[in-house]
């Protein structure tokens, strides 16, 4: 007789033979599987450090190139104290009165103090009217101008516009007569420090730091270049300055280091 076998069934679909295999192969991982994983990984991480100083170096490198370039910016506000040079200053007198490649000084009213006349000024007058008066203090030295005509003047007071003076001119002057208040500036580079003196009594203050190179050249009437052994003999007859500056950031690793040049010309407006 014919054995008859029934299988049993359940609502449950039965495993995969292949599944079943894997669920139940516990062997791990292989050695040659472990050092691929390892190197891709290594990889992965080269790459993302490389991206990491790479970033960093060019912050580094803004942040250097940034630090150069606004020190080197000092030579743009020289460029504008010197257009000025000889504002508030008799034309009949020399209005820089030292240059050399390295420094400069000259005279010139950066406040824009000077005023005029409102009322004519007798010869010997120890007290006179002006059209504005801040900024002028008592002890300041003032020159009274008419064309070639001048008077320098040590203020005694001054209240509101009117002045007072120690010693009254000796020349007279009509209304409008220039009273200039200008000031010796002092623009001068030693080392790496760029200072200036606004010649107001504060003394020499430091502009800019890391300043590798800072060059003054002059040019005559004739636009042609003084040389540095004539300077002192030709201080009037300067009409153009051309200023050079190089500026070095102050990184502390030396390769992150960048520096700027700067090269302008100014060509001062109150020179005769």
């Amino acid at each position: 007789m014919a054995m008859v076998t029934h299988e049993r069934r359940s609502g449950l679909p039965r495993p995969h033979r292949g599944l079943a295999a894997a669920w139940h192969d516990r062997r791990g991982f292989t050695l040659t599987e472990l050092l691929v994983t390892l190197a891709i990984m290594g990889l992965v991480m080269a790459a993302l450090v490389g991206v990491q100083v790479s970033g960093n170096t060019l912050v580094l490198t803004g942040e250097n190139q940034a630090q150069a370039q606004q020190a080197a910016r000092t030579a743009m506000l020289m460029e504008e104290d010197l257009r000025l040079v000889g504002y508030g200053y008799p034309p009949a007198l020399t209005a820089i009165t030292g240059a050399s490649q390295t420094s400069i000084t000259f005279w010139a009213d950066l406040n824009n103090v000077s005023t005029t006349l409102s009322a004519a000024l007798a010869a010997g007058a120890k007290t006179f009217t002006v059209a504005g008066g801040l900024g002028i203090n008592p002890n300041d030295t003032i020159y009274l101008v008419n064309g070639s005509s001048s008077d320098a003047l040590t203020v005694k007071t001054a209240v509101g516009t009117t002045i007072t003076v120690n010693t009254g001119p000796v020349n007279a002057y009509p209304t409008g007569a220039l009273v200039g208040r200008p000031l010796p500036v002092t623009y001068s580079w030693a080392g790496s420090t760029l200072s200036k003196d606004p010649g107001d009594g504060t003394g020499s203050q430091a502009l800019a730091t890391g300043v590798q190179v800072q060059q003054f050249s002059y040019f005559d009437t004739t636009d042609t270049a003084i040389l540095t052994s004539n300077l002192a003999a030709n201080l009037a007859n300067i009409r153009r300055v051309a200023i050079t500056m190089t500026a070095k950031s102050t990184a502390p690793n030396p390769c992150n280091a960048r520096s700027f040049t700067v090269t302008t010309y100014v060509r001062p407006r109150n020179l005769p």
